[in-house]
């Protein structure tokens, strides 16, 4: 499945308004597919045929300093489903 450009639009605005520390960051964005591991499929004894499935990825990093000016950096993971929807939301302390 191709990227959804205005879908992460859409994301990276939610994004902002959570976490405004990251508004103006251009995030990485990586796709990866994924199977059902066989084990569990085995265990579930499923008759159909496994899926592969897209999952999305995007990584807003920057740096922040911290009271004794010690630069530290700030990471959040959002990571996304094959509709674009919101999984996980992933923060570095």
């Amino acid at each position: 499945m191709l990227i959804n450009p205005k879908r992460i639009e859409k994301i990276k605005e939610e994004i902002f308004a959570k976490y405004p520390e990251f508004r103006g960051v251009e995030p990485k964005i990586s796709e990866k597919t994924v199977k059902p591991q066989d084990a569990i499929y085995a265990k579930l004894d499923m008759g159909v045929p496994k899926q592969l499935k897209s999952i999305y990825r995007l990584k807003f990093e920057r740096t922040v300093r911290a009271a004794d000016e010690t630069p530290i950096d700030r990471i959040l993971l959002v990571t996304l489903d094959e509709n674009f929807e919101i999984v996980k939301i992933v923060e570095s302390r």
